[in-house]
């Protein structure tokens, strides 16, 4: 799979590659290719199984500006993990 693919599939495989990582705000996975990272959260729990946290948070961007309420995603559990 294409690593620049802006295809569903391969949004949510770079989502949950860059949350096993550590925690990602939206700013972060938009920065990876990721601009619905709420759809792709969503579908991710929804769909698949994945326990993933959102908590809101404040940002300053790489240009200084300060961002209210961005969203940041914790991966918690894996399906099949331990619960």
């Amino acid at each position: 799979m294409d690593s620049k693919s802006t295809a569903t599939e391969a949004q949510r495989k770079r989502v949950i590659e860059a949350l096993r990582l550590r925690p990602q705000t939206s700013y972060d996975l938009r920065r990876l290719g990721i601009y619905q990272a709420p759809a792709r959260v969503k579908e991710l729990r929804d769909k698949f199984g994945y326990s993933i946290t959102t908590d809101p948070v404040v940002i300053v961007d790489r240009d200084g500006y300060h961002h209210a309420r961005v969203a940041l995603y914790t991966l918690v559990n894996e399906p099949g993990g331990p619960q």
